[in-house]
């Protein structure tokens, strides 16, 4: 427990407990990443705790439906239940015609010149993009060259290519990032272009909080004057009508003024169950482009890239790099956790990045997954696939009648066991890691250029699993 009062540098600390709390109090990831990360923590003290919220907003959203999760969370940390205060640092995102009401007291925020008053009004419009999220920094792979090049596309004449853009993909692959590259690059090219970010999260507790409050057309006013609107995680409109009917119409307002709409989703459009066919139809009338799980090459970039830009510029060992990447297959996110936890444990123990330590870190963050298909399963379903002997898969002969098989068992022993690289590379006669690649990119790239050979892998993949 912490001891208090808190000092000035332990308040982002302690405020990163109290994230930690509350996101398991919370009963979506999405909730918890649109109402509280964005807060910053000003003190944190023994009676009471100071929260700077972006805008009076999210001060009556967080009262009416999260401040007990948010005083829990506290408790836990502190010891007692303090008091919970927050400082709005703009207004609520509204035109300013709207009537005020706020009923909660929240601490004014600073004043500015009446000659900045225009262009401060329309600043919510950008204060949604992450600074961090730009094309720049997104390492581009054979996993999702195709949805970054319609990215970029769409940011270079927005309104006038794939409009609506939608992307699609399991959690943790980019999505959120090219969108803000998207919403970045625009307002490079064009400073004057409004550009908006929104969660579909978020979407609906402002199209909730504006009819409850008599604020509909602010809504409309504030959506359907975008030039750019950036929706992540449109599958949360599913099941709700009146959201959907609401967004339909900003969808078409938009599309028919030109103005681009840039989706995503954990799925295509016509797999999101509960989504009205009349939307699924509006978002197929665009580019529907997905991202996929990133090969070897492209996680080792990432690590490089994240490493270069967490660390001063810092080089991890081949062997370092080579290891996370080849363990870590899941998604983007946790790639770059191992990479920062890795980093956190060899500065606070003062220990050197090696493979040794690598792989305790990993031992904790990688959960093993039960191994049910054995590299002898595989070898013998590939082997009767092809025609060959087991024992000429693992032997020393470089034929094409034995190469290409070989080639084929090691893609399988890739994807559908838990063997890293060089322990495949043993499986077949200790061969190293960098042929275990080369294998695995060579069929890759077969398997989409023959339709036959794809047949005959797909055939394998079932019969192994199953």
């Amino acid at each position: 427990m912490a001891v208090l009062p808190v000092s000035p540098d332990q308040v982002a600390a302690l405020w990163e407990q109290v994230l930690s709390k509350l996101r398991d109090r919370l009963t979506s990831d999405q909730a918890f990443e649109t109402w509280f990360r964005p807060i910053v923590a000003r003190e944190i003290g023994p009676d009471a705790v100071d929260l700077e919220v972006p805008n009076a907003f999210f001060v009556d959203w967080i009262h009416e439906h999260h401040l007990t999760a948010l005083r829990h969370a506290c408790t836990d940390v502190v010891g007692r239940c303090p008091e919970v205060r927050f400082t709005a640092r703009e207004p609520a995102p509204l035109p300013p015609t709207a009537p005020a009401v706020f009923t909660r007291p929240v601490a004014a925020a600073p004043s500015m010149p009446p000659a900045e008053s225009g262009e401060r009004a329309r600043e919510w419009f950008d204060s949604q993009l992450h600074p961090r999220l730009t094309f720049e920094a997104f390492v581009v792979g054979a996993s999702n060259r195709f949805t970054h090049a319609a990215a970029r596309a769409v940011s270079q004449r927005p309104g006038f290519v794939y409009n609506p853009l939608f992307i699609h993909g399991a959690s943790g692959l980019g999505k959120t990032h090219i969108l803000h590259a998207v919403g970045h690059e625009v307002k490079r090219l064009n400073p004057q272009a409004r550009v908006y970010y929104v969660s579909a999260e978020r979407f609906t507790n402002e199209m909730i909080y504006a009819i409850q409050h008599g604020r509909t057309h602010a809504f409309r006013e504030k959506y359907r004057t975008v030039d750019v609107l950036l929706v992540d995680d449109v599958q949360f409109l599913a099941g709700k009508e009146s959201t959907q009917e609401e967004f339909f119409h900003t969808f078409n307002a938009l599309r028919d003024a030109h103005k681009q709409i840039v989706v995503t989703a954990d799925q295509p459009p016509k797999d999101i169950a509960g989504l009205e066919d009349r939307l699924i139809s509006r978002f197929n009338q665009g580019l529907v482009a997905d991202t996929q799980h990133p090969d070897l090459e492209t996680r080792i970039a990432i690590l490089r890239a994240r490493c270069e830009e967490e660390s001063g510029g810092l080089r991890l060992a081949d062997d370092v790099v080579l290891l996370i990447a080849d363990r870590v297959r899941g998604n983007v996110r946790d790639l770059e956790g191992c990479l920062v936890r890795l980093m956190a444990v060899a500065s606070l123990t003062h220990r050197d990045v090696t493979p040794e330590l690598a792989n305790e870190v990993l031992a904790q963050y990688v959960k093993p997954e039960p191994e049910t298909n054995s590299p002898d399963r595989i070898l013998s379903a590939v082997s009767e696939r092809f025609g060959v002997r087991p024992e000429s898969l693992v032997g020393k002969r470089r034929t094409q009648a034995i190469a290409v098989p070989r080639q084929v068992a090691m893609y399988l022993m890739r994807h559908l066991t838990d063997l890293s690289l060089v322990e495949i590379g043993r499986v077949f006669g200790g061969r190293d890691h960098s042929t275990v690649i080369h294998a695995c990119k060579q069929v890759a790239e077969r398997i989409q250029a023959e339709e036959s050979f794809r047949d005959k892998v797909n055939t394998l993949f079932s019969t192994v699993a199953s």
